[in-house]
């Protein structure tokens, strides 16, 4: 009898979950909203990184600290940069945020200097440009 009581407690408990998070409706409702949400994302950032091979200048830029933000695009991390940017001897102070493939991780660690496409009127809007 232990297994169907645990079927029941497990069955009891997937209810009170579900009536917690405001019923089924609401955590359907709520994921097709958060996937919109990464889905506009992407797409902007896919617009800027198109406008910055089109319009970008080439700068460095070294890496001082990185933060992975917890989220993930297509089961690649999304990673939060601390960079000081050099576009022509023009330095300035960066957070950036981008998705990288795990496979160029170990190229973006704090000290690692890589190339950047920036734009010329804002140096904040910038891609990093790796190989992976």
């Amino acid at each position: 009898m232990g297994f169907f009581k645990d079927m029941r407690d497990l069955n009891k408990a997937g209810k009170e979950m579900t009536k917690e998070r405001g019923g089924s409706f609401k955590m359907m409702k709520d994921g097709v909203a958060q996937a919109n949400q990464m889905m506009q994302q992407v797409q902007s950032d896919q617009a800027l990184a198109e406008k910055l091979a089109n319009e970008g200048v080439d700068g460095t830029a070294t890496i001082q600290q990185i933060v992975a933000t917890g989220k993930t695009v297509n089961m690649q991390p999304e990673i939060q940069f601390q960079m000081t940017v050099d576009v022509n001897g023009q330095t300035s102070e960066v957070t950036h945020v981008q998705v990288v493939s795990p496979t160029v991780i170990p190229q973006v660690q704090p000290g690692a200097t890589v190339p950047v496409k920036v734009d010329p009127n804002d140096h904040s809007q910038l891609m990093i440009g790796l190989a992976g």
